[in-house]
């Protein structure tokens, strides 16, 4: 999916589909929302009045615009109590938002950045939150699948400003969100095959290949280097599998120098290597 920034009217892009928003307990809306509330003769602010609308966290709700304004569907999502909007819960509305427009069809949509106004949410962190939402939110696993999927896909979303000077702070909330999303989802598909694809040797690879693209150290440890260090834990939970271990070291040599490196250890094991039997059933 292209996630994109752009200045202008949401009232007169050319998209399927944009999400406006609403805090739980407004009874005129304002801003964005507002204006589209305007172009379509007060429609928003009529199903405020008759309760359909109420503003409450991940509330959908659903307008065709007849023609009223260029956009064919309008989706005002609640965002809950005002005092209460956090950067998860714009994450969550757009993630919500984005998958029942993929289920009623829709190929683009334009959105705007919630909590960037009123909500008091910074511009860069709101559009980094709506695009790590709708990124993640529209995640699929279908590599082994050979039914086709009932839905499309979306295929671009639009982040849109009135404001041109803030249009840099959302571009950088964009590429982050894009970053951390696709970073996310790469460990989902990741996590999602099944054990005879997933082996540890096809893990080296991926780690291999992610080091190529961004420029990262890699090193992978094969069974007689770490026979070698002595790695007897590791190499006894590996005997619970015919498939070679492998220990993958990433390294990033980034930041300032003078300061002590950050070190994350993954268990990355590729099969059920027991345990369950001495676990409580609700862990």
């Amino acid at each position: 999916m292209e996630v994109k920034v752009v200045s202008g009217d949401i009232t007169k892009l050319p998209v399927s589909a944009i999400i406006v928003n609403l805090f739980e307990g407004v009874k005129s809306p304002g801003g964005a929302t507002g204006a589209v509330d305007q172009a379509l003769g007060g429609l928003i602010t009529q199903l405020i009045a008759g309760g359909e609308i109420k503003g409450k966290r991940n509330e959908l709700t659903l307008i065709h615009s007849m023609g009223k304004i260029t956009p064919e569907r309008v989706v005002v999502a609640g965002l809950g109590k005002e005092g209460e909007l956090t950067l998860s819960g714009i994450r969550g509305v757009a993630a919500e938002a984005c998958r029942f427009l993929r289920r009623v069809g829709v190929k683009d949509v334009a959105t705007i950045a919630h909590g960037a106004g009123v909500g008091g949410i910074d511009a860069e962190k709101s559009a980094q939150a709506v695009t790590e939402g709708a990124m993640l939110g529209l995640y699929t696993f279908r590599k082994h699948l050979t039914k086709e999927a009932e839905e499309g896909e979306i295929e671009q979303l639009v982040i849109v400003e009135r404001d041109e000077e803030k249009l840099a702070e959302l571009e950088l909330g964009c590429i982050m969100g894009r970053i951390m999303a696709e970073a996310t989802n790469l460990a989902r598909d990741m996590a999602n095959e099944p054990a005879n694809y997933m082996t540890p040797t096809h893990m080296a690879e991926v780690a291999q290949r992610v080091a190529d693209d961004w420029g990262l150290e890699c090193l992978i440890l094969e069974q007689a280097d770490m026979e070698r260090l002595e790695m007897g834990a590791l190499l006894s939970v590996a005997r619970g599998s015919r498939q070679l271990p492998k220990l993958i070291l990433l390294s990033y040599k980034g930041g300032d120098p003078s300061k002590s490196p950050l070190g994350l250890v993954g268990k990355g094991i590729t099969f059920d290597a027991g345990g369950i039997s001495i676990k409580p059933s609700e862990g």
